[in-house]
Order: structure tokens, then sequence, then C-alpha cells
């Protein structure tokens, strides 16, 4: 060891520290990597009528971020269809057998009745397009040219283009009457 035994012992010890961090490094790594995945959240949506736009907007973001999976059973209508749009990218959604999409143009409520002015309609289209824009092209297209309730000109509030989900959705492997 020659002349300096002091070294020696501190580069000794200094080696096994060093050796040591190494193999808990690996350790908490591989451990990290090794634990199971918590399973996504899963939300059930029975007979859903819709709402406001803005509401539903936050709820499905906040649904896309956590990675939430979403089952459908019943309606799905209005505000409730947004869940299409295409940039719910971390949404996993599956339709019951039975379950229904319906779709009407957007309008704005005053004093319980869509407003029908000229800058009504001319928003109304505005906000019917951008959407149409969200969806899936597929189903963009097969709305553009069906005919979709609008209030805004004239129809019913609650006139609705029904479509199965079947046809917009995979089939949820369990029923709700399963969970």
């Amino acid at each position: 060891m020659g002349e300096h035994p002091r070294f020696w012992v501190a580069f000794g010890i200094l080696l096994l520290a060093f050796a040591l961090s190494m193999v808990m490094s690996v350790y908490m790594v591989t451990a990290a990597h090794t634990e199971p995945m918590p399973a996504p959240p899963i939300v059930n949506i029975t007979n859903d009528g819709g709402g406001s736009v803005a509401e539903y907007y936050r709820k499905y973001k906040a649904y896309s971020d956590a990675g939430t999976e979403i089952h459908f059973h019943g309606l799905c209508a209005s505000a409730c269809t947004m869940v299409l749009f295409t940039e719910f990218t971390g949404i996993r959604a599956c339709a019951d057998e039975g379950a229904i999409f319906a779709f009407h143009k957007p309008f704005t409520p005053k004093d319980g009745k869509a407003l029908r002015t000229k800058r009504a309609i001319r928003e109304t289209r505005k906000l019917w397009d951008s959407w149409l824009e969200e969806l899936p092209a597929p189903l963009r297209r097969y709305l553009q040219k069906a005919r979709v309730p609008s209030a805004t000109d004239g129809d019913e509030q609650n006139t609705l283009l029904l479509l199965p989900a079947s046809i917009l959705l995979p089939k949820c492997s369990v029923t709700v009457a399963a969970q």
C-alpha cells in the first residue's frame, strides 16, 4: 500500500459508497418500472341530456387528461356528444347495446327560448362549423349532409337527430348490468 495508507482506506470507502449508490439507483429504477400501473378511472354515463358547452368541455378535458374510460348507456344528447371530439385523445369510450347519441345544432337560450336574431343565427352557424371540425371525419361528413335540427332556425328545442352509439363507438366489454 505504500506510504499513504489513509489515502487507500479513504479511496476504498469512497469506491464502496459509489458502488452502493449505483446498486440502489438500479434497484429504484427497476422497482419504479415494475410496479403495476393503476387502472384508469371508469365513468358510466347514463341518459345524459347535455347542458352548458363550456362545462362539458372542461369535464371531458379533465377526463381526457386522466385517461378515463367512459361507458355510455342510454342517451347522450346535445353537449354530451362533445365526448366524440378528436382532441380528447385520453378518453377511451365505449357504448352498451341500445346507447344513442342525439345531435342538434347549438343555440343561445334566453328566457327559456332559443334566440332567433340574425346575430344569433350567424353565431350558431359559426359554432356548428367549429363543432363539426372537432369530430371524426366520417361523422363530420355525415352531419354536414344530414338534416340536423336547429332551434335557432325554428326547430323545437327538443328535436334531435338520433344515431346509434354502436356506429360511433366500440361495444363495452362489460355492460352496466354486469358491473
